[in-house]
């Protein structure tokens, strides 16, 4: 895909028309963004699930055909059947499973302590991909598509009287479903980020394509079009300067506030006029170099140079305020970080991983590679594809202003709606049934 399909799809003014046969059932939807790629590719959403109140009124006014239920999915599985069932005679086509994933997100800060007060909250949190069996129980959809992060597929978790991988239970709690899952890289579809998750696709084993599938050794989501090593006849990963050069970003800067808004109402960053060090830390990494704040190597008091790595101050004994710091009982240390972190981006490889805490330079690779500043909301909601056309009124205009965050976080949590428009198509041309065509979908390799 070239970036000019990309961005049409990002800036197109007005949605795609939608069928009514391919109906669609979205659980744990957030404000539907994934959404919006399966309703470009042709379905139609009936019911969308959404507990938190915040994230259902942005989605409702995007999706305003649909129903959106306020509820916990997993004490609402009749409610969500009854509701689709009042509201079309339509045989489900497809549901869709995107549920939260702090439990074991490589950006949750409590990865790997087993043994913690919160065990048994992310406990929970990992088994909630699980909702898909009784839910599809009720609904019996065509297809069943749920994304998660990478672990999901190796997680074990304990479901009923047993403990095994959470594939296991799905396959288990799924008979009348072959599970094709696998892990996707939306950098791999020409989208300018390097984001994997795992996929899983449950087929009803009476549709008559399943055995074409299985046949070809194929997987129902699209075949890649890039690479990181271009071979064959894929084309080379999009960087993110290729990207933010392409679509002409108006400058800012985080140094004062009238320079760190722009006219786009989302195209905006946090200004540090109230922690002077901070901007220095950012404004003194080397545009376009992929280098971290803690390289900073000259002193900003004295200008005294090199200073080594890993100390707090200079030959002289000034404050390196260029580096990251905290103030202790006894003096100032420097924080403690990943690599990744106080760092910009490098101009020449996809983004990283958008995440939900993109206004923080302390977090990984979000500051942009040769502008003072992190990531405009505008620039992350654009490098997950979010079409421009989503209306974000209703957190925009939340009060307190708070939760305008609100927006940096469902931008976070969403799965890339380009990608999910590309799988749409596939699935479409499945449950239409006459376009089936093997060269479209991925090779399948079980994981």
């Amino acid at each position: 895909m070239s970036l000019q399909e990309i961005r049409e799809f990002v800036e197109q003014p007005e949605p795609r028309p939608v069928g009514d046969d391919l109906t669609a059932v979205s659980l744990f939807s957030g404000a539907g963004l994934s959404d919006v790629g399966y309703a470009s590719a042709g379905f139609r959403l009936v019911v969308q699930v959404e507990q938190d109140s915040d994230r259902a009124a942005v989605g409702a006014r995007n999706f305003p055909r649909s129903k959106w239920l306020r509820r916990d999915v997993r004490t609402a599985h009749d409610e969500i059947a009854d509701v689709y069932r009042d509201h079309t005679d339509q045989r489900l086509a497809l549901l869709v499973a995107t549920p939260p994933c702090q439990g074991m997100s490589s950006s949750n800060p409590g990865r790997g302590r087993r043994s913690t007060n919160q065990e048994g909250r992310k406990e929970e949190l990992n088994k909630l991909i699980l909702e898909i069996v009784p839910a599809a129980a009720r609904l019996r959809p065509r297809i069943i598509v749920a994304e998660n992060v990478r672990p999901v597929l190796t997680l074990e978790v304990s479901y009923g009287e047993r403990r095994r991988k959470v594939i296991d239970h799905l396959r288990d709690g799924l008979p009348q479903y072959h599970l094709f899952s696998g892990i996707v890289n939306v950098a791999d579809y020409g989208v300018p980020q390097d984001r994997r998750r795992a996929v899983v696709v449950g087929v009803r084993r009476d549709e008559p394509w399943l055995r074409l599938l299985r046949g070809a050794n194929v997987a129902p989501w699209p075949r890649a079009t890039h690479a990181e090593i271009p071979k064959n006849d894929l084309d080379q990963w999009t960087t993110i300067r290729q990207w933010m050069e392409y679509l002409e970003y108006e400058t800012l800067d985080s140094a004062s506030p009238a320079n760190a808004v722009g006219e786009h109402p989302l195209h905006y960053v946090p200004n540090y006029t109230d922690n002077p060090d901070r901007y220095l830390q950012i404004s003194q990494i080397p545009p376009y170099s992929g280098r971290n704040a803690y390289e900073n190597d000259t002193c900003p008091t004295c200008r005294s140079q090199p200073i080594r790595a890993g100390v707090v101050k200079c030959v002289r004994g000034h404050l390196m305020r260029n580096r990251p710091y905290v103030r202790t009982g006894t003096g100032f240390r420097l924080v403690k970080g990943f690599r990744s972190s106080y760092r910009r981006m490098a101009p020449d490889q996809p983004a990283r991983t958008i995440t939900t805490n993109t206004s923080h330079i302390g977090s990984d690779f979000k500051i942009h590679p040769w502008e003072n500043r992190v990531l405009s909301t505008l620039e992350c909601a654009d490098l997950q594809t979010v079409p421009r056309r989503f209306d974000w009124s209703s957190a925009i205009n939340a009060r307190p202003r708070s939760k305008r965050y609100l927006i940096r976080n469902l931008i976070g949590e969403a799965f890339p709606p380009y990608f999910t428009f590309l799988h749409g198509q596939v699935l479409t041309g499945l449950l239409q049934d006459s376009r089936f065509d093997d060269k479209r979908c991925a090779h399948h390799v079980r994981q």
